[in-house]
């Protein structure tokens, strides 16, 4: 198993199109809190642009990444972050950008799937709101929408 493999086991994530760099953990400060830093990259060959729809050739190309900070849940007791590089490119058909997807994060959204998944089954543990507005590392208005963002999940348990 690279040490790839066991960096994306380890952290849960889903998605075989992300790269670890090789200096992938490091530690950092976000929003003026200690924390561990994963470095990663997303690229891999899109079937077709995403704003336009035209199937993928040579008018398609790579047009540098866009960086991302995604909250993923705590390790090993430290807040924790994926910095992850995002493949852009550009279409000469429609002449727009777009940004590679994953499945790791909803678009416009830097909290993780993984990250909501476990404020979610920490409010049907009963956990109170101080709780969990420190596993989500948020203020308590965007802890209350993650926590509305969340109830479908706990319906289908």
């Amino acid at each position: 198993m690279s040490h790839n493999d066991s960096i994306i086991n380890l952290l849960n994530l889903k998605d075989e199109n992300i790269i670890f760099d090789e200096n992938f953990c490091i530690d950092g400060i976000v929003k003026g809190v200690k924390c561990k830093v994963f470095n990663a990259t997303l690229t891999y060959k899109p079937k077709a642009c995403y704003s336009c729809g035209h199937i993928f050739d040579k008018k398609i190309i790579k047009y540098g990444f866009k960086t991302s900070d995604i909250k993923i849940p705590n390790v090993s007791g430290f807040n924790a972050y994926l910095r992850l590089r995002k493949q852009r490119y550009f279409c000469k058909h429609c002449n727009s950008t777009f940004i590679l997807k994953t499945n790791i994060v909803k678009k416009n959204c830097f909290i993780s799937n993984n990250t909501k998944l476990a404020i979610a089954l920490s409010a049907k543990e009963n956990q109170n709101t101080c709780v969990l507005m420190s596993l989500s590392q948020s203020n308590p208005q965007l802890g209350l929408c993650l926590l509305f963002s969340v109830i479908p999940i706990l319906d289908k348990s």
